[in-house]
């Protein structure tokens, strides 16, 4: 087979190592095939353009994101075989089987087993491939659920015409690692570095914006010639500008990257004007907000209820300017729930040898070394870094010690006269649990959290502009805690 990999960028090797597995005659192909890499790595356009451009090869795909138990699973696949197969060979005769009969995978293997039967008078075998695109991502999986997948072929008799492929595309390592003794060949796409990254969203963002309806118009209205070469270069400035703003936030993810890019292209292009459109540097210093906030949220921005509520909250807030207004971010969290995911960012990333001295209730009368112990400070500030693991109890410990006892009150009024903060209770992991549903507070592992088990670990996942703007929702000055601890 001949590759052509002119539309996938630096997945040369990749799509070679399918070549190398993946054939239509089953001798050739192993039983098994599994594509793994970390999210946003070109797993599934390497795959598809693979396959678009293979056009011999039976294939199907099923977003396994999608299936929530074994039941819909089987009869998913058992409906989308079914259908490639009646569509690939119109003119063979058969007997029409009922897919929904497959409600397990012992039923799917007798399906398929009735289906592939029907196939006899092919004239050569063939392989039916079956991607099954962000396998580890189902909310109900189990280690127990691949193998079947993977057993199908085992036990359906060799002498069919037509053979099952399946091909899970698998993010989580952890998950794949319980798979290691199982010898399946599998094709890892690495991670983007910065310059494939940039390649990969010029490539396809670069035509889509500078021949965009808004930018043409209004390079048309100043410049009548060269339209084409300015739009280009201001779409390809514009781009390079998100990346090198919004890099350290979004890694090499150019899915992110260009989610970004379209975010804010309106924005750009409404503040182009005759005295800029050939001044790039002029052009971003009219758009510096534009590229100090992504402009996260956690309410729909299109929600008309919590949009009106927003609305009514800007026009209480005093004489502020309409620019400020309009990039307001509202966070849709209760007060405990700030409070938990800020002490979930203090724990992930300060040192816990000096939670002791840091959230001492006199720590604040303290100062130089002494409030801090005897070290030398760190060379990065520590919020730079990659959050940290951390137990839960060590996080509810700081949670309780930030938490004011005013809001305190407010909820139980017991505790004006005993001036304490309050405990860890039902409400405490109800807000836990609902910013863990928000995927805003994670655990290290990938299904049936236990909030109270004591070995597992969590880690905020929130960025430093987010916890930023939390806290200042309810006056929180989280930066103090980061203020003296570096150089």
């Amino acid at each position: 087979m001949q590759l052509q990999s002119q539309a996938i960028l630096h997945r040369d090797a990749q799509l070679k190592f399918l070549d190398c597995f993946i054939h239509d005659d089953p001798a050739l192909s192993p039983s098994n095939l599994i594509v793994h890499g970390p999210r946003s790595s070109g797993k599934t356009s390497a795959l598809k353009h693979y396959f678009s451009t293979h056009t011999e090869l039976l294939h199907c795909w099923i977003n396994a994101i999608e299936m929530v138990t074994g039941k819909p699973f089987a009869q998913h696949i058992a409906v989308k075989v079914s259908r490639q197969l009646r569509e690939s060979f119109p003119l063979q005769p058969r007997t029409e089987h009922d897919p929904l009969s497959a409600e397990d995978f012992s039923l799917l293997v007798k399906f398929l087993y009735n289906l592939f039967s029907e196939y006899e008078a092919l004239e050569k075998r063939h392989c039916v491939y079956v991607i099954l695109d962000n396998f580890d991502q189902i909310d109900e999986l189990d280690v127990e659920l691949l193998p079947k997948f993977l057993k199908i072929d085992e036990l359906l008799p060799k002498f069919l015409k037509l053979e099952i492929r399946f091909i899970p595309v698998i993010q989580a390592t952890s998950f794949l690692h319980h798979y290691s003794t199982y010898n399946i060949p599998t094709v890892v796409f690495p991670r983007y570095n910065l310059h494939e990254t940039r390649d990969v969203v010029h490539y396809v963002k670069d035509v889509e914006l500078s021949t965009s309806t808004q930018l043409v118009s209004k390079i048309e209205s100043y410049e009548t010639e060269e339209v084409g070469r300015l739009c280009a270069g201001i779409s390809k400035a514009y781009i390079d500008l998100i990346i090198e703003s919004f890099h350290s936030y979004s890694g090499n993810d150019p899915v992110l990257l260009m989610e970004l890019v379209d975010a804010k292209w309106l924005q750009y292009v409404t503040a182009i004007d005759e005295t800029n459109y050939k001044d790039t540097p002029a052009l971003y210093r009219s758009n510096l907000d534009l590229f100090r906030r992504t402009g996260d949220t956690f309410l729909e921005q299109d929600d008309e209820e919590d949009v009106a509520n927003l609305a009514s909250i800007k026009s209480n807030s005093g004489p502020a300017s309409s620019a400020a207004q309009n990039k307001t971010t509202a966070y849709g969290l209760c007060t405990m729930s700030k409070y938990l995911l800020i002490a979930a960012y203090l724990t992930s990333y300060l040192n816990p040898r000096f939670d002791s001295k840091v959230f001492s209730k006199k720590s604040h009368l303290r100062a130089g070394r002494s409030a801090y112990g005897r070290r030398n400070k760190m060379d990065t500030n520590p919020r730079y870094l990659q959050p940290s693991l951390f137990s839960l109890e060590r996080m509810l410990a700081i949670f309780q010690s930030i938490y004011p006892v005013t809001v305190t009150n407010e909820i139980h009024s017991d505790c004006i006269q005993n001036e304490q903060h309050m405990r860890a209770n039902v409400e405490v992991y109800e807000n836990l649990a609902e910013l863990n549903s928000l995927k805003l507070i994670t655990s290290a592992i990938n299904k049936s959290v236990d909030y109270l088990h004591e070995k597992i670990k969590w880690k905020v996942n929130v960025p430093w502009e987010i916890i930023i703007e939390v806290a200042d929702t309810i006056d929180f000055d989280i930066a103090e805690y980061f203020s003296d601890i570096h150089e």
